[in-house]
């Protein structure tokens, strides 16, 4: 019996060791997922907004509503709670796969260039009523513009490079945009994970009308 009591106990500090290690090995499962996810959504995200934006810019770089909307720091809606539905609108075309992109409708500077994306799963209505649809990844959105565009050319004369204004009107021409990607996106913003994107939008029409040099 001493035996028998004595392996127990043994099996027993073996299965809690390894009881422990499962809840690691998910955690670490569900951030790999969440990675993997993130450089899809970027790249759908940064090609949807620069397309959007370049449809609705003219030569003349002044008719895009969507740039002129965005403020230049970081928007703060969706920080604290997740919105109801009813706040969300959804951004561009409407989405009937399994891809949803929305933009945040609620008024307010706070909440210029939010949005919700979500990967949709459809599984069968246990009470036989069609089907449920379940975000496998929602994450949060945050877009902003950034006024920093400089360049900068070489000056003999004082054997260093300065900053130098090629041609006026910068902003009809190119369009710096930062975006911030936070999941999961039904979590305060202190307990998603995050990252941060920066890239840029030309106006070709603007350039083209305006024999700029690429």
């Amino acid at each position: 019996m001493i035996e028998v009591a004595l392996s127990l106990a043994i099996i027993a500090i073996g299965l809690s060791s390894i009881l422990v290690l499962f809840p690691v090995g998910l955690n670490a499962n569900k951030t790999a997922i969440a990675n993997n996810n993130l450089a899809d959504v970027a790249e759908y995200m940064i090609g949807y907004l620069r397309a959007y934006a370049i449809a609705n810019w003219n030569d003349s770089g002044t008719s895009n509503s969507f740039l002129t909307q965005l403020n230049s720091t970081k928007p703060t809606g969706a920080d604290t709670s997740f919105p109801a539905d009813s706040a969300w609108k959804v951004f561009g075309t409407k989405q009937d796969g399994a891809t949803r992109l929305k933009q945040l409708s609620l008024p307010g500077n706070n909440n210029r260039g939010v949005f919700l994306f979500q990967q949709i799963s459809l599984v069968p209505d246990p009470s036989g009523n069609g089907t449920l649809e379940i975000p496998d990844f929602s994450a949060i959105i945050k877009v902003w513009k950034d006024n920093s565009n400089e360049f900068y050319v070489y000056d003999p004369d004082i054997r260093d490079y300065k900053k130098a204004n090629l041609f006026s009107n910068l902003d009809r021409y190119v369009a710096s945009l930062c975006m911030e990607i936070s999941w999961p996106a039904e979590v305060p913003v202190q307990n998603r994970e995050s990252k941060t994107f920066r890239f840029e939008i030309f106006n070709d029409s603007f350039k083209q009308a305006n024999q700029i040099d690429p």
